[in-house]
């Protein structure tokens, strides 16, 4: 996976294991998915100290499998052109943040420094002030990274901020089920109020870490993407009608979508 926030999680030809700080007790979580064919079904198994049940569904939505994509056809069919992209990445479903925890660090970590920097601080942090499971290092849990007093390669400043990240988390202020209950409008100003956490990051954890499927993010790589897809001038769909009666016929994937065209044109 190339995606920054989870590339040290290598994947050949055997199984996918992922690291991630459970939702539930917040301790070190290991995911194994294994799939035997491309349109095959996918197994998964979970090494934790929490519920079962909470492992495997955050293991869906780390993956996007908490979702059967039964529609994407229709969407196909209402948008023809969306449907070529479709049918180019056979499958292809977004990769999310491990946990809305970690979704909050890499949000204090990565501004300014770059991805490249910031993979490679997590990857050290993980390595060594995380726990080993499965073979992966997990992200060093919210009561580890507490007790850190400074970071190298980190201002203090942002250490500051990673033991905000690290509260709210012991706090439940993080917690997926109570930020999904509070809806996009909410669960953005529940994120803001995390220091460090501002508007561009407070749309990137809701809509990367919560599993959103069907929000159009305000992204504009994205929707210049569509735009050109359509056949229209991007500068059209910066009218918020315009790119609402745009977007509407992508539901209920929306965000799916908007993730296909970004790395497609990225």
């Amino acid at each position: 996976m190339r995606w920054a926030p989870v590339a040290r999680y290598g994947h050949d030809d055997g199984p996918l294991v992922l690291g991630a700080i459970a939702d539930d007790d917040l301790a070190p979580l290991a995911i194994t998915a294994t799939q035997e064919r491309p349109d095959g079904p996918v197994t998964v198994t979970t090494t934790g100290t929490g519920s079962p049940e909470r492992a495997l569904a955050q293991a869906g939505r780390i993956l996007s499998l908490d979702h059967s994509g039964a529609g994407l056809s229709d969407v196909a069919e209402r948008d023809p052109a969306v449907g070529t992209v479709l049918a180019a990445h056979p499958g292809r479903r977004p990769v999310l943040f491990p946990s809305v925890y970690e979704a909050a660090a890499w949000a204090v970590i990565s501004p300014r420094i770059g991805k490249a920097r910031a993979a490679t601080l997590t990857r050290r942090l993980a390595a060594e002030h995380g726990t080993r499971l499965a073979g992966v290092d997990c992200f060093p849990t919210p009561t580890t990274l507490l007790g850190l007093e400074g970071i190298p390669g980190l201002a203090d400043e942002k250490v500051r901020r990673l033991h905000g990240v690290a509260r709210a988390a012991l706090d439940g202020d993080l917690d997926v089920d109570r930020l999904r209950a509070l809806g996009p409008v909410g669960a953005r100003a529940a994120l803001r109020r995390v220091r460090g956490i501002g508007e561009f990051w407070s749309s990137g954890v809701w809509l990367r870490a919560c599993g959103v499927v069907d929000e159009w993010p305000d992204e504009p790589l994205a929707t210049a993407a569509l735009a050109r897809l359509h056949g229209r001038d991007p500068a059209d769909y910066a009218d918020p009608a315009v790119l609402a009666a745009a977007t509407a016929p992508l539901a209920p994937y929306r965000m799916w979508i908007a993730f296909l065209l970004r790395i497609t044109n990225a």
